[in-house]
């Protein structure tokens, strides 16, 4: 069950969701209940959708420590009930393994992920999947408008940013970094969904490379045994970052085939990030 007690502040409404936070400072009486919170569920108030967003939010352990500044990582579901609760596993891993730096973990929560993720599709097969699809400007306008500089404003950031997501969110991650390529440092696209248009994202990779400024940017792209229609187009996104990339790109292609489509996430986060946020040296 999801609690919603929301307050009212700065034009927003923020809910703490009782998902965890802090250990007691004292050991509770035996037979005493303490909530384990995790972060806070928080509503925005968007322009561009014209009423209420929600986004999710988990602060490293450390953050009550000092004055030190975090990276961010944006994960595309990120509702508390879609992927946030395991990655707040993941992002908890950070102090505890110390096998990538400590981040704060921002969930941007879709409400109709089918139309929010998808560039316009007019082709048959899509239309009778998705009649209204074509969302994906006004959610990316979402993410880099409304959601990134609340964050920025408000919480201790380092300037330093990744997206994540799988699936159609994939899907959308490769797009903005094709496209828009400054919007974030990391991209992060588990299992894309590049069979949507045809292919067409996959078409259209190496004009798109040849054409962007991907300098300082890094891509990690894995994929499961999802089979021909989602990996064909993989493949000709790879071939044009063979033969295309900039050099200044960092990017990395780590299929695994051995895990299905609703089991990749967690191993594919894992050595993600170990790769985008990777120790720094003396750590």
């Amino acid at each position: 069950m999801r609690l919603k007690p929301f307050t009212r502040f700065f034009g927003l409404a923020a809910a703490t969701l009782t998902l965890a936070a802090c250990q007691p400072e004292a050991a509770p009486e035996p037979g005493a209940s303490t909530p384990i919170v995790i972060g806070q569920e928080i509503v925005l108030d968007s322009v561009i959708y014209d009423g209420s967003r929600t986004i999710t939010v988990s602060l490293p352990w450390s953050y009550g420590d000092g004055n030190r500044s975090y990276p961010v990582l944006y994960l595309v579901d990120g509702g508390a009930q879609q992927d946030f609760i395991p990655m707040a596993g993941m992002a908890a891993l950070a102090s505890l393994s110390m096998q990538y730096r400590e981040f704060i973990l921002v969930g941007v929560q879709t409400e109709n992920r089918s139309v929010e993720l998808t560039a316009v599709s007019e082709l048959e097969d899509d239309l009778r999947w998705i009649p209204e699809n074509g969302g994906a400007d006004d959610f990316r306008r979402h993410l880099l408008d409304e959601v990134k500089p609340w964050i920025e404003n408000r919480y201790r950031t380092s300037g330093e940013n990744a997206i994540i997501g799988e699936s159609l969110a994939g899907l959308f991650i490769t797009e903005t970094f094709l496209r828009a390529p400054d919007s974030f440092d990391h991209y992060i696209a588990v299992s894309p969904s590049l069979w949507w248009r045809g292919e067409g994202l996959s078409h259209e990779a190496a004009d798109l490379l040849a054409a962007g400024e991907f300098g300082g940017h890094s891509l990690y792209l894995t994929i499961a045994d999802e089979g021909e229609d989602m990996q064909t187009g993989m493949d000709r996104l790879v071939a044009a970052l063979e033969t295309g990339a900039p050099e200044d790109l960092t990017w990395w292609y780590q299929p695994m085939h051995d895990e299905h489509h609703h089991t990749i996430y967690n191993p594919a986060t894992l050595q993600a990030l170990r790769l985008v946020f990777a120790p720094d040296e003396g750590e």
